[in-house]
């Protein structure tokens, strides 16, 4: 027998849990794309809004490949490439609510 081994038990405990986001602090704007914002992470987001008469939530914005070269997103169907948003950004300092109730929106 080993004297010098010795045999520890452990309680592992695994919390899951989500966490919600209620404000969003964005970096960045974009000309002509006034629902389109940034964080200083890198993440898109597209904000509530309306447009011919349907509503679009909020929603974080997933990179596409374009003919598996340009990256880019798709906005209001159309394929935008990250080199045409870095054109268009400029720094603002918001921050924002995300929890908008459908009746604060103009339609």
């Amino acid at each position: 027998m080993c004297n010098s081994c010795l045999v520890y038990s452990v309680n592992v405990v695994i919390l899951c849990y989500t966490i919600e986001m209620s404000k969003l602090l964005i970096k960045y704007r974009f000309e002509s794309l006034p629902y389109i914002v940034a964080d200083g992470k890198g993440n898109f987001y597209q904000l509530p809004h309306t447009v011919n008469k349907y509503f679009k939530t909020f929603r974080k914005l997933k990179i596409v490949l374009n003919n598996k070269i340009t990256e880019g997103y798709r906005i209001n169907r159309q394929f935008i490439s990250l080199s045409q948003l870095r054109k268009k950004a400029y720094i603002a300092h918001d921050v924002i609510d995300i929890n908008e109730s459908i009746e604060d929106m103009p339609f």
